[in-house]
């Protein structure tokens, strides 16, 4: 017996404009919940292995093409700053959690139909000639 039955249907989301110019995906959602989880961006980019300048900059050029800001940061203080998404990067983290939360069931269900369309795929042909 095949090993297709232990075979994983693995996919991501991204949004990207009309000019195929990629906006947000998986990671920069990723990152967004790691931001309001740990209310730091420096913590954010340790804990998802990401570069904080590049990171940073990315945030910026993503806040520019989308028109309104994800994040707010707070400086200094006794206990140093902060960062926090706004109401609007609140709303596209539950915008993808709720699209991840949706599209996994009925993904996972098309895979499981198609399942046996892989299996055919995998079994050996038979020949025919002889």
């Amino acid at each position: 017996m095949s090993e297709i039955n232990r075979f994983q249907l693995k996919f991501k989301f991204w949004l990207e404009t009309a000019e195929g110019e990629s906006l947000m995906g998986e990671g920069k959602w990723l990152l967004l919940k790691a931001i309001r989880d740990t209310g730091s961006l420096q913590s954010a980019v340790k804990k998802r292995g990401y570069a904080y300048r590049q990171t940073w900059d990315n945030l910026k050029k993503l806040e520019e093409r989308l028109g309104f800001q994800l994040i707010e940061k707070s400086r200094g203080g006794e206990h140093g700053g902060s960062t926090r998404l706004t109401r609007k990067g609140e709303k596209m983290v539950a915008f993808f959690d709720l699209l991840y939360a949706q599209a996994n069931p009925e993904l996972e269900k098309l895979f499981q139909d198609l399942l046996q369309e892989l299996q055919q795929i995998s079994e050996p042909e038979l020949d025919l000639e002889n």
